[in-house]
């Protein structure tokens, strides 16, 4: 893979990483991150769940970014045909599955959301996709 692919991708995993990251700072509280080093956001949105435009945006979009974001970094190791490689990239696609089947049985704290499901589902063809017909594609 060129050198100018692998920064493609990885400031494009950076950028996603940092615009979820921000929804979350400004859309969400209490975050127990942000708390740990006394910042406190306005938390804009809070959390309200009757508007599914807003709990979209709110809930899912973070999620879908950072998962997209762990993906692109993970595709960087596609090429290679190793073990390592492969696990590294299964456990990348599977990750956010497993910690949300982890708050469904109550294994994890957190809420589980069928909506987090389809998110990662969508996001998980998208990158699929792209990976199958853009820079995200490994070289020959």
């Amino acid at each position: 893979m060129s050198n100018q692919r692998v920064i493609y991708i990885l400031l494009g995993a950076t950028i996603m990483l940092l615009i979820g990251t921000s929804i979350y700072y400004c859309f969400r509280m209490p975050i127990m991150a942000f708390d740990i080093f006394h910042i406190y956001p306005k938390g804009l949105l809070g959390y309200n769940t009757d508007n599914p435009i807003i709990y979209f945006f709110a809930f899912c979009l973070p999620d879908a970014l950072w998962y997209m974001s762990l993906l692109q970094i993970q595709s960087l190791f596609f090429e290679e045909r190793g073990w390592l490689n492969r696990l590294l990239v299964d456990t990348a696609i599977s990750l956010p599955f497993l910690l949300e089947m982890g708050q469904f049985f109550g294994f994890i704290s957190g809420t589980f959301d069928w909506w987090d499901i389809l998110t990662y589902c969508i996001t998980l063809i998208v990158f699929l996709c792209l990976r199958k017909t853009s820079l995200l594609q490994p070289s020959k």
